[in-house]
């Protein structure tokens, strides 16, 4: 269930990350999705894992494992699927939601705004056409 204030706290999450690039562990699209989940939900579904942006070989390694995590699952999708449950369509996806789209061949997890996904860049938020989505969680 989502609390009464979700998209005033979807938006504010949206302004602290509009400038905020691309980092390992702190701003990466899992870390992105996880936290735009906690905006919209007050729960974190990374909240159990291991943090991995902190000192660097600390980070090394748990990124490794989260890596390596991703690859047994099967792919970031069933990872995701794990923490968020069974995937929809993203025709489906409506703002909040976590989407799982292509980007230059790799997978990317962003949030929907509504038209666009919102995921983490080099310089700052990103938007990825739904277009591209190849699956959704409802949030």
């Amino acid at each position: 269930m989502r609390p009464h204030n979700w998209q005033l706290r979807l938006a504010e999450f949206g302004r602290a990350r509009a400038s905020m690039p691309f980092s390992w562990g702190t701003n990466d699209c899992c870390t992105f999705a996880a936290a735009a989940v906690e905006a919209v939900s007050g729960s974190n579904p990374m909240s159990s894992m291991e943090p991995y942006g902190t000192e660097a070989g600390r980070k090394r390694k748990a990124l490794r494992r989260l890596l390596r995590r991703i690859d047994k699952a099967g792919g970031l999708k069933a990872l995701v699927t794990e923490f968020l449950g069974a995937p929809i369509s993203p025709r489906m996806a409506s703002v909040g939601d976590v989407v799982l789209v292509l980007n230059a061949g790799a997978e990317v997890v962003g949030v929907c705004n509504g038209i666009n996904i919102m995921a983490p860049g080099a310089s700052g938020v990103v938007t990825l056409s739904m277009d591209a989505a190849v699956a959704a969680w409802r949030i």
